[in-house]
C-alpha cells in the first residue's frame, strides 16, 4: 500500500544571487491531490517545483514532505520523481531500459545468476541498432548478422572476412581493415557474454583478446557500444529475459514492473524501440511511465506538455490526470497554460512575482477570483476602468455606465475595475444593463462567433457568441450593436482587491 504523503511549504523564501524570486510563500498541498503551479513566465513556480525536489535550497522557511522536514535532504534521498519539459530520455536505450533506468539505480540489491541457454539461443535473433553509425558499418554488421545468427556461438567466432565478402556484394569496396573491426566487435560481445553472463569461458574461446578484438577505428560509432554493453542485442531477448528472470528475482521484479507500467501508458508493444522511433506525445508517455515505475511519493510536473501540439497536449492532459488519480499519488504540476490548469488539476495556487495570489479548486479559482490578477489571468475577459456614480453603478471612460452589483457601499467617485468575461456578455438579452459598441472583428468557429467590440474611449470589448452563430457572422466591422451584460458576474476591484 502506497504511503500517504502531503506537502508543506512553510514560510519559504528563495534568491538567485541577490533577486529574490520567492518570499514568505506558504502552501499545503493535500496527499494524493493534483496540485497546480500557475502563472506567467517569471512568477517563480518552476523554482517553488525545484525547491521541493532539492534542487535549490530556501534561505528561509522549511518543506516537508508528511511531517519530515526535507528542506535540506539531499534530491537523492527524497522519494520524488520529475516529468520534463524536453522529455529527457536517453537516446541510446530502448523504451525498456529508460523507463527500467530508475529502477536499477533504487534497487540496491545484486544477486549473482548464471543463465542457461544452448550455443543456439545466444545468437538465434541477432541483429544490429544502427544508431549513429557510418553506411559502411551498417552493411557490414548486417550481413554479418545474417551469417552468425543460424551458427553457434563458437562458429559464429570464427567468421572471417572473406567470409563475409562472398557472402554479400554490397561489402566488395569497403577495406578489410575496417569490416574487420564488426567481427571483432561480435567477438568481443560473445566474450562479454561468458565472462559476465555465464561466468565461465568455453574451451573453443581464447582466454586472452585476440588481434580483432582490440582492433579499432579512428572515428568513432556506436556499433561496439550496442554490441559489447548490451548482450540482449545480440541474443535472442525474449529467451533471455526469461532465463534471466528464473535465475534473478531481481530482474524478473524490475522487468514485470516495467512491463505493467507500460501497459498503464499503452506502449507495451513499443519496448524495445528507441525514442527517437516515437512521436512526441509517446516520448512523453514513456517519460511518465519511467517516472511512475519508481512508486513515488510525490510525482513533480515541470511543463511536461508544452512541447507538443494543442490537439495531442488536450488528449495527453486527460491521460496524465487519468492515471496520476489510478495511482492516487501526489502530484504538483507546473504550467502556464490556464487551461491546461483547469482541466488537470484538483487545486491550482496562482503565483505572481514570487506570491501565491489564491488557492483553491479549478472552479473557485474561476468563478471567484480574489484579485484584478487572478480575474485577468484565468480565462479570456475584458477590463474597463471607472468610477462610482450611485450605488452599484459605475461610469467607464468614454462615458457608459455598468450595474454592478455589491454588497459593500462604494463611497461614490471612488475609481474602480470592473472585469467582464466575453461568456457573460449576450446580445440578445432584454436586460436594461447594457453597453453601445461598434464591432471591431468578428470571427466564426463553426459552432460559435468570437466579436470584439470598440467602446467610445477605444476600450475592447470581448464577446462569445454561442447562439446564432451564422447570422452574427455575416455581419461587418463598425456595425453598431448592444451588449447585455449579466450583472451578478461582473467582478470588481479597488485596486488589487476584489469588492463583493
Amino acid at each position: 500500500m502506497r504511503t500517504m504523503v502531503s506537502i508543506k511549504y512553510e514560510n519559504i523564501s528563495i534568491a538567485y544571487g541577490d533577486f529574490v524570486v520567492v518570499e514568505n510563500l506558504s502552501l499545503d498541498i493535500n496527499d494524493g491531490e493534483i496540485t497546480t503551479l500557475l502563472g506567467p513566465s517569471g512568477c517563480g513556480k518552476t523554482t517553488v517545483l525545484r525547491a521541493l525536489a532539492g534542487f535549490v535550497d530556501p534561505y528561509e522557511g522549511k518543506v516537508f514532505m508528511g511531517d519530515k522536514d526535507i528542506t535540506l535532504l539531499p534530491p537523492q534521498n527524497r522519494n520524488t520523481a520529475m516529468i520534463f519539459q524536453n522529455y529527457a530520455l536517453w537516446p541510446h536505450l530502448t523504451i525498456f531500459k529508460n523507463v527500467e533506468y530508475g529502477l536499477k539505480l533504487r534497487l540496491k540489491e545484486k544477486i549473482v545468476y548464471n543463465i542457461q541457454l544452448s550455443e543456439t539461443d545466444i545468437l538465434e535473433d541477432i541483429y544490429f541498432t544502427e544508431y549513429g553509425s557510418p553506411e559502411f558499418i551498417v552493411k557490414t554488421a548486417e550481413a554479418l548478422a545474417n551469417i552468425a545468427k543460424s551458427k553457434t556461438a563458437e562458429d559464429a567466432w570464427n567468421i572471417t572476412w572473406e567470409d563475409l565478402v562472398s557472402s554479400s556484394d554490397d561489402l566488395s569496396e569497403i577495406p578489410a581493415n575496417k569490416g574487420r573491426y564488426v567481427i571483432g566487435a561480435l567477438q568481443k560481445a560473445i566474450r562479454f557474454h561468458y565472462e559476465i553472463v555465464i561466468k565461465s569461458l568455453p574451451e573453443w574461446l581464447p582466454e586472452k583478446r585476440t588481434s580483432s578484438e582490440k582492433k579499432k577505428l579512428s572515428k568513432p560509432f556506436h556499433l561496439n557500444f550496442f554490441w559489447v554493453t548490451k548482450p540482449y542485442y545480440w541474443i535472442s531477448k525474449k529467451k533471455y529475459g526469461d532465463a534471466k528472470a528464473e535465475a534473478d528475482n531481481e530482474w524478473k521484479f524490475r522487468r514485470d514492473k516495467v512491463f505493467d507500467v507500460l501497459k498503464l501508458v499503452h506502449l507495451e508493444d513499443q519496448a524495445e524501440k528507441n525514442p527517437t522511433e516515437l512521436s512526441g506525445g509517446q516520448q512523453q508517455r514513456i517519460a511518465l511511465a519511467r517516472s511512475i515505475v519508481v512508486e513515488p511519493d510525490v510525482l513533480l510536473c515541470d511543463e511536461p506538455l508544452s512541447n507538443l501540439d494543442a490537439k495531442l497536449r488536450t488528449e495527453l492532459r486527460t491521460e496524465i490526470r487519468s492515471i496520476i488519480k489510478k495511482i492516487g499519488m501526489t502530484a504538483v504540476y507546473v504550467t502556464h497554460d490556464q487551461v491546461e490548469a483547469l482541466a488537470i488539476s484538483d487545486r491550482i495556487a496562482i503565483l505572481h512575482e514570487g506570491d501565491i495570489q489564491q488557492y483553491g479548486t479549478p472552479t473557485e479559482v474561476f468563478t471567484n477570483p480574489n484579485t484584478l490578477f487572478v480575474a485577468q489571468f484565468i480565462g479570456t475577459s475584458s477590463t474597463f476602468v471607472g468610477h462610482i456614480t450611485e450605488a452599484n453603478i459605475v461610469c467607464l471612460k468614454g462615458g457608459e455606465t455598468i450595474k454592478i452589483n455589491t454588497k459593500k457601499e462604494i463611497p461614490s467617485g471612488t475609481e474602480v475595475s470592473v472585469v467582464i468575461r466575453p461568456e457573460n456578455v449576450s446580445l440578445t438579452s432584454s436586460t436594461d444593463n447594457f453597453i453601445d459598441f461598434e464591432i471591431n472583428t468578428i470571427e466564426y468557429l463553426g459552432t460559435e462567433v468570437k466579436m470584439t467590440g470598440i467602446l467610445k474611449d477605444k476600450s475592447i470589448l470581448l464577446i462569445d457568441v454561442p447562439e446564432q452563430a451564422e447570422k452574427y457572422a455575416k455581419m461587418n466591422v463598425g456595425d453598431k450593436l448592444k451588449a447585455y451584460i449579466q450583472t451578478d458576474e461582473v467582478f470588481v476591484f479597488i485596486g488589487d482587491e476584489r469588492i463583493y
